[in-house]
Order: C-alpha cells, then structure tokens, then sequence
C-alpha cells in the first residue's frame, strides 16, 4: 500500500491470469505438436544407413509426416555414406529429322531447387517399384515428346557413380564420362504432340 492512498482500499499487486481451459489445450496440443516436429526432422537424417535398428523404427513413425510436409530431404546424397545419383538422358526425334538430345536433370536448370526437384524425380524413378517403372518411363517419355514436338524418345538411364579417392587424386573429375553407366530403357512412341 502506498503512502497516502485509502486505508480501505486494497488493490492486489499481481493479478493472476485468466486461463481458459481451451487455451490450456491449445498451448498443450501445440507443444506436443512443437516436439513431435523437432523429433521428426532430427530423426530425418539420423535414419540414414548406417543407423540402428531404434531410429528406423522411429522413421517409420514418422515418415508419413515428413512426406506429407516434403520434409524427407536425400539427406543420403550428402552424408554420412552418399550413394551414386540417377540421371535420365534422352534423344527426341521430331517428323522432320531433327533430334533433341538432353538429360533430367540438366545442370543448367535454375533455380537450383528446380534442378534439385528433377533429380529427386529421377531418383524416385529409379526407386519405383519394377511393375510401376515401365509406367514412369512412359510418362517421361511422354512429357519430353510434348516439350520438344517429338514424335519418338528414346531414354537411358545413367547411373553416375561417385569417383573413387585414387582418380580424384589422379587429376580426375566428378563429370568425366567414365563416372557414368548407361543403361537403355526404350524407344517411346509420342504421336500427337
């Protein structure tokens, strides 16, 4: 009570805060969702092979998660043990002669996370399950035949293994054609386009 003031008036300090129970949920709720979050990104890489049989497990918890935020990042491309990348290069010949020789992804592609979503593409394709490949091809195919006029594309898949320690030091380069595996997936029919 301060000086001067009436004796019989008494005025609390510190009021407690009002607290509705539907607020109280929604802090709780947003704090389990806030953990969850956390768990699932920090699982994300750390479910990368090598890793233990209690973080795979965990991934599968939360997997459907990250998918469906695109959260599932390659994190295997960059650590701790990267694997060799799938490309997919083309030939699309038009009616009157011309072909269209190219490759998903193409370094020139920019913005770099468009660059980056094509190999992620061409990832998933060679991912796919063996009876949905034919299909992915075919769809390939099909969107490469409308961008370039072309009434046939032929595809192969280039696998682009990563150069060993002995050629970097021998003067070797990550894009030297040796580094590359082709396998031929088909000649595609485009008409209409």
């Amino acid at each position: 009570m301060s000086i001067g003031a009436d004796p019989g008036l008494v005025m609390p300090m510190h009021a407690p805060p009002c607290r509705s129970p539907r607020r109280r949920l929604l802090r709780r709720v947003l704090s389990v969702w806030l953990v969850f979050h956390v768990a699932a990104i920090i699982i994300a890489p750390a479910a990368v092979a090598p890793s233990s049989d209690l973080i795979r497990s965990a991934w599968g918890l939360f997997q459907p998660y990250l998918e469906v935020l695109y959260l599932d990042h390659g994190y295997h491309f960059f650590a701790p043990e990267p694997a060799e990348s799938t490309l997919l290069a083309f030939v699309a010949e038009r009616d009157d002669g011309t072909t269209v020789h190219g490759r998903i992804p193409d370094r020139a592609t920019r913005p770099r996370l468009l660059y980056h979503r094509y190999f992620m593409l061409t990832e998933h394709m060679n991912d796919a399950p063996e009876e949905l490949r034919s299909l992915w091809h075919e769809s390939y195919a099909q969107h490469i035949g409308r961008e370039y006029g072309a009434a046939r594309v032929t595809l192969i898949q280039q696998t682009h293994n990563l150069p060993t320690r002995e050629r970097v030091r021998g003067g070797g380069h990550l894009t030297d054609p040796e580094s590359y595996e082709d396998q031929p997936l088909g000649t595609f029919r485009c008409d209409g386009y």
